[in-house]
């Protein structure tokens, strides 16, 4: 059981410390869908047709989010331009949303992502998650 008197901020703070950047995003793409669910509850329990309505729109925006935020944390393993195929340790160019392009795609499109304009820069090492499930 956790001590009632740490803020769930702190909490949820001290479950993301020290990971990265896109461990943190998949961490909060899970709690998102989680929440999603919990909004769904709640509004199957309420009375209220209009707040009803709002706890249903809150789902959805959190399942927006959780889609959001797997989309830019799902590794593609091939070039999205020639089908090339880009395994984790390979070397591979991506924009903010994991757009995926080989090297010599990259290149042809001057380092800039063809679907959203976002600059194409090296995979990151820690591409692949890392995150336990509790």
């Amino acid at each position: 059981m956790t001590d009632q008197s740490i803020p769930p901020e702190q909490l949820i703070a001290s479950i993301l410390e020290g990971r990265s950047r896109r461990e943190v995003m998949v961490i909060l793409g899970r709690l998102e869908h989680g929440g999603a669910g919990i909004y769904e509850s709640l509004a199957a329990q309420e009375q209220n047709q209009k707040a009803r309505e709002a706890l249903l729109a809150a789902a959805k925006r959190e399942e927006q989010n959780s889609a959001l935020l797997k989309l830019m944390t799902s590794v593609k393993d091939k070039c999205e331009k020639c089908g090339k195929p880009v395994p984790r340790e390979a070397d591979a160019l991506c924009c903010s949303f994991q757009c995926t392009f080989c090297p010599d795609c990259a290149a042809g499109y001057n380092h800039v992502c063809p679907n959203c304009s976002g600059q194409l820069t090296a995979r990151s090492a820690d591409a692949s998650p890392r995150v336990t499930q509790a």
